[in-house]
């Protein structure tokens, strides 16, 4: 079995085009967050909610500023993030594991809501099959109407980091609305 070495990995590349839109501005994310093109500004990016089909996952992470000079020099860095405003470069897949949650979307990938939005969070009790979306940017269960593009293929029995929920999740071919 490959180790696990990140919180967010493409286990398997879709042969789709890579695909560039411009960063929302002020908003920092990390490497793996999914976007939609912004239906009132098209070519710009934002944090996808499964009100449109998804755009791609961030290739790099997002700094509010761009990068700076620490980490030009950095040893064993070998891309730079990408600067808030500027053009992003985003990747399809066909699967993907993902874990832990960040409502700042840095270093979580699966969506945790409270109230109305509780029904959509990813959990350990989670079943297989479920039908997904994504909810800022993070994987969450789908709702009537939402744009279900994966499936819950598994809850994970290891995370990376103990206590969070690890989910591998597979594209559904075509896109579904629940």
């Amino acid at each position: 079995m490959i180790p696990i070495t990140s919180l967010f990995e493409i286990t398997k590349r879709s042969p789709r085009a890579y695909k560039s839109l411009v960063a929302p501005v002020g908003a920092a994310a990390g490497r793996g967050i999914a976007y939609i093109e912004d239906p009132a500004n098209p070519g710009n990016a934002i944090l996808a909610d499964g009100s449109a089909p998804f755009a791609g996952f961030v290739t790099r992470p997002i700094l509010v500023g761009g990068p700076t000079l620490a980490d030009a020099i950095m040893p064993n860095r070998i891309e730079l993030p990408f600067q808030d405003g500027q053009p992003i470069t985003m990747e399809y897949a066909d699967e993907v594991q993902a874990e832990g949650y960040d409502p700042a979307c840095v270093n979580g990938f699966l969506y945790s809501g409270t109230g109305a939005s509780a029904a959509n969070t990813i959990t350990s009790a989670t079943q297989a099959q479920t039908k997904c979306t994504f909810m800022n940017g993070q994987f969450a269960v789908a709702a009537s109407g939402d744009w279900a593009e994966w499936t819950l293929a598994q809850i994970m029995p290891q995370a990376q980091v103990q206590g969070n929920v690890r989910a591998r999740f597979t594209r559904i071919e075509g896109v579904l609305m629940p």
